[in-house]
């Protein structure tokens, strides 16, 4: 009986990583264009013809229309099926990650699906939709940002809302981590855009400061970090392909948005491989 109810827990968060993904596709697509997000019915791109509800399960109908539409033929966008099958696996992830622990800035350890089952309680519930929440929010920037390299402020406060909830939620973070957090990047980024103009975006830093309230000061600089180091290094190759010139700008915000991630999963990890590595280097 509790294997069955393991493997049933694993398909069940399977299922909500890769719906929850596929509607922030949704939103990423119908947000810009202003367009209903809830009341408009799920059209093809290219032809427009309405769509029936076996044509848009996330993942599955992809793979069986072959990448298709079956009205024209035109080529279905690759990056949402994607997306979606990353919404499945970091659900996969922040269950086992996140399902059985004291302390979510604490010691990266997957837990067994059955722990989780048999100590599982509605606290810990809370927790992991708190966490799920956070990165499909995250996501949402993401794509958003990619398409129009703009972060709009509602996201923003929809991660403040999350952050208040994160405040009385996740344990192992202090009420003063909480509050280090959303100045010790975010203030930093704000007096380099003063001085710097285009350095970063007004809509980084916001972003910055509501993640950095959610998960304290410790994750949201090793994040930052990760992410600063992804985008020096896309810079790079995108220099090299010629592809973009010195004085062109790209979205910081998607690097943003991984570093975050990253950094919720195994930020401590990252902390810890780093002071061995400075430790080795000086000897």
């Amino acid at each position: 009986m509790i294997g069955f109810l393991y493997i049933l827990a694993i398909i069940l968060a399977w299922m909500i990583g890769t719906v929850s993904f596929s509607f922030v596709n949704v939103i990423a697509y119908r947000f810009p264009k202003q367009k209903k997000i809830l009341k408009e019915h799920f059209v093809c791109d290219s032809c427009e013809t309405q769509l029936k509800p076996y044509e848009v399960i996330p993942v599955f109908s992809f793979i069986f229309l072959k990448g298709k539409c079956r009205y024209c033929g035109e080529k279905l966008a690759k990056r949402d099926f994607i997306n979606e099958i990353i919404g499945g696996l970091l659900a996969l992830l922040v269950f086992f990650r996140f399902g059985d622990v004291n302390d979510v800035t604490g010691e990266f350890i997957l837990s067994s699906p059955l722990d989780i089952v048999v100590h599982f309680d509605i606290w810990k519930l809370l927790i992991l939709l708190t966490i799920f929440v956070f990165f499909c929010i995250l996501d949402l920037v993401f794509l958003v940002d990619f398409d129009t390299m703009e972060i709009p402020n509602r996201f923003v406060i929809v991660l403040l809302y999350v952050a208040v909830v994160s405040l009385l939620i996740l344990p192992g973070i202090s009420f003063v981590d909480h509050l280090i957090g959303a100045v010790c990047i975010s203030v930093p980024m704000l007096l380099i855009m003063f001085a710097i103009p285009g350095a970063f975006g007004g809509g980084d830093m916001k972003l910055s400061a509501a993640v950095g309230l959610i998960i304290g000061w410790q994750l949201v600089s090793v994040g930052f970090f990760i992410g600063l180091l992804g985008a020096g290094l896309y810079g790079i190759v995108l220099l090299a392909r010629k592809k973009k010139g010195k004085k062109d700008h790209f979205a910081f915000g998607p690097f943003l948005c991984t570093g975050y991630m990253i950094a919720t999963i195994c930020g401590t990890e990252v902390i810890d491989a780093y002071m061995k590595l400075a430790a080795y280097l000086h000897g």
